[in-house]
């Protein structure tokens, strides 16, 4: 595990900050919330308004962890994916893509700000650059993937959450 790039806020070891989110169910959830009942994989990236080759590179992690998710619920792990978009477009991503875990809006970017994740903007799209952590039963980040990539992804995070003895 490598510790965080400069430009990220928080550091492996660390607490992951307390912030709502509105999920694509309409439920609001807050991080924080999650601390206590099981490990969570968090992914901040774009797609659902993204066009051409970041498109595909969001649509490319989502379906890694769609993939993933039945041995990671199997696991007791929980599944968080977060971009920029509001709820309306990500709803229609999820069903889209068949996502079987929600995304979270976070629209105004408080978390992507509050977490110091990089961002692009195209005509005035911000989206988040791929980022995923790994966070513990009790909230401590395990693990921070920046430019993230499908390949490896999901095995790098749960050998964080699950230390081979």
């Amino acid at each position: 595990m490598s510790p965080a790039a400069a430009g990220l806020r928080v550091k492996i070891g660390e607490q992951i900050p307390s912030v709502g989110h509105r999920a694509t169910d309409g439920y609001l959830l807050n991080l924080r919330s999650l601390v206590g009942k099981q490990p969570v994989i968090l992914l901040f990236f774009g797609g659902p308004t993204l066009k051409g080759a970041p498109r595909e590179r969001g649509d490319a992690l989502a379906l890694a962890l769609k993939e993933a998710h039945p041995r990671l619920e199997r696991q007791g792990v929980t599944v968080i994916g977060v971009t920029t978009d509001n709820e309306v477009q990500q709803k229609a991503y999820v069903e889209e893509l068949g996502l079987p875990y929600l995304l979270y809006s976070d629209e105004r970017r408080i978390a992507v700000e509050l977490l110091g994740i990089k961002t692009t903007s195209e005509r005035g799209n911000v989206n988040a650059e791929p980022t995923a952590f790994a966070v513990g039963m009790d909230g401590t980040i395990l693990d921070i993937v920046e430019q993230a990539a499908p390949k490896g992804l999901v095995a790098r995070l749960l050998e964080a959450i699950f230390p081979p003895s």
